[in-house]
């Protein structure tokens, strides 16, 4: 397991630590402390998870020399890349 998606998990168990924490002793909604934490480990979360999806993502079974291979053949055929981030 990558780094990024065990930070992720932590994260999103701690997100929900506060969460109930936050049911259970209402008080604690009204400290900006206790909101800030919250927000923090929710950005956090979101930008684990984004992390970790890339680098799920990024792991093919393709190597570098046949991405190569395949670019060169794309520019051989005339073929351009469209300007939406996707591989056509």
């Amino acid at each position: 397991m990558s780094k990024e998606l065990i930070i992720s998990l932590i994260l999103g168990t701690l997100l929900m630590g506060c969460v109930l924490l936050g049911f259970i002793q209402t008080s604690l909604l009204s400290n900006q402390f206790f909101l800030l934490f919250g927000l923090a480990t929710i950005l956090g979360q979101v930008v684990m998870a984004h992390l970790a999806f890339n680098q799920y993502k990024n792991l093919s079974i393709q190597t570098t020399k046949e991405s190569t291979e395949n670019e060169e053949r794309r520019e051989e055929r005339g073929e351009e890349r469209g300007n939406d981030g996707f591989d056509d």
